[in-house]
């Protein structure tokens, strides 16, 4: 059992009479410099004129060229004010615990009976800059609900007799440095274990991505940690690691509030030890001017030797403001690759390609080069693709064989962001 480890925080309750939320100071685990520390680091005006200077090889419409004027403007004003990281606070607040889950599914091709665990809003401590939830915005505070056991739990004993997956968390990261120290986290996983101490038959399941490490798991609230509470449910839990493909130095910018690599994939390993499902990573996000053969084929070998055996590929998908503010970290390290990176997303006739909102995907045809060089690694190393239904639909248009991407996947239980069937009883899922 891997050791425990205790980790102080300050509160500052407000001393008003009227209700206020509790303000929490926290330290980070993991801790990388954000780019307002990064010497150097200058903040990059990104327009048509400049794009088309790099090589662009298609105009620009006017509509994408005011999306990247205003993520000019947005993340010049983001790195000015020092927003592009939470900070070190979290608030706490109530939810109404009669309030019902909400359906994961944001393309309409989602499977239908997965619901949602967040028992935070706001900014993500993690502070990933590619967010889909947050997109690069960290402005608004942390805001942690610590009645959201007694949410969980009414949700729970209305599906008891479901196949369901409860996902903690797509919102926000499950095991980050709010959820660890208010407790919430571990008491999701105690309001869980009494579930099923009371339903040993419940066929509900627990999905989890995490860019955790063990440390964040050894955290003790209340005498447990969340090892020794998964552990005593194990059987129920699917643990999935959630790992881009770009270098070391890029991923330090943004995922500045993350485990490491190896850290990510010891809790697989840790995880697997104690009984649980842990063999899956989510694959994302990909970031396309890093995706070389050499540099695929190290990450499916890093992947293989620790016991993966299941990924889900997603390319970066977000909206054009916020590929601005990645870009502005490409051009601090890779000035050259600016070019490269914009031009799968902006021509006009690429516009359609929107996976939800306003969050846009690459061009189809490039995303599937890209998916047949992840492909041919994944079968050397031994790994199997899982993919989402959206992404599938999008590219089989032009490439009938990504409808199969998935077939080896499948056979073994796998569906979609990686849901692991064989986890429900009888295999009654309905993914």
């Amino acid at each position: 059992m891997p050791t425990e480890t205790n980790f102080a925080i300050q509160s500052e309750s407000n001393s008003k009479q009227v209700p206020m939320p509790v303000r929490t100071r926290f330290n980070y685990i993991s801790h990388r410099p954000a780019c307002t520390e990064l010497k150097g680091f200058v903040p990059l005006k990104i327009d048509s004129k400049r794009l088309l200077d790099l090589g662009l090889d298609y105009e620009i419409t006017p509509e994408v060229a005011s999306q990247l004027e205003l993520g000019s403007v947005w993340f010049a004003k983001l790195f000015e004010n020092n927003n592009l990281t939470p900070g070190y606070h979290f608030e706490e607040r109530l939810t109404d615990p009669a309030e019902p889950l909400e359906i994961h599914n944001y393309t309409g091709l989602c499977p239908t009976n997965v619901l949602e665990v967040s028992p935070s809003s706001g900014s993500c401590a993690v502070a990933c800059q590619y967010c889909l939830v947050t997109d690069g915005n960290h402005v608004k505070p942390i805001t942690v609900y610590i009645n959201y056991a007694d949410r969980l739990a009414n949700s729970l004993e209305e599906n008891r007799q479901k196949s369901l997956f409860y996902y903690f968390s797509p919102k926000t990261e499950a095991f980050s440095e709010p959820h660890l120290y208010n407790g919430i986290a571990h008491n999701i996983f105690r309001t869980f274990i009494r579930h099923f101490d009371n339903y040993p038959d419940s066929p509900v399941r627990i999905f989890i991505a995490t860019k955790a490490g063990p440390k964040h798991l050894q955290v003790q609230h209340q005498g447990d940690t969340l090892f020794s509470l998964m552990g005593k449910i194990a059987s129920k839990i699917q643990m999935n690691g959630s790992i881009g493909i770009m270098p070391l130095y890029l991923r330090d910018v943004l995922e500045p509030n993350a485990a490491s690599i190896e850290e990510r994939l010891e809790t697989l390993v840790q995880c697997r030890e104690i009984g649980m499902f842990a063999e899956s990573v989510l694959c994302q996000p990909l970031m396309l001017p890093y995706l070389s053969e050499e540099n695929i084929d190290t990450y499916m070998s890093l992947l293989a030797s620790s016991g993966v055996r299941n990924i889900k590929p997603e390319f970066l998908t977000t909206e054009i403001r916020n590929l601005v503010i990645l870009a502005n970290y490409i051009n601090h390290y890779n000035p050259e690759l600016i070019g490269e990176f914009f031009r799968p997303y902006l021509s006009g006739e690429n516009q359609n390609h929107i996976k939800q909102r306003s969050r846009l995907a690459p061009e189809r045809s490039i995303c599937t080069s890209y998916l047949e060089k992840i492909r041919n690694s994944a079968e050397k190393h031994g790994i199997t693709i899982s993919i989402c239904n959206w992404v599938k639909q999008e590219l089989s248009k032009g490439a009938e064989w990504v409808r199969s991407i998935d077939h080896d996947s499948a056979a073994n239980g796998y569906r979609c962001l990686g849901y692991q069937t064989a986890l429900f009883p009888e295999k009654k899922g309905t993914l």
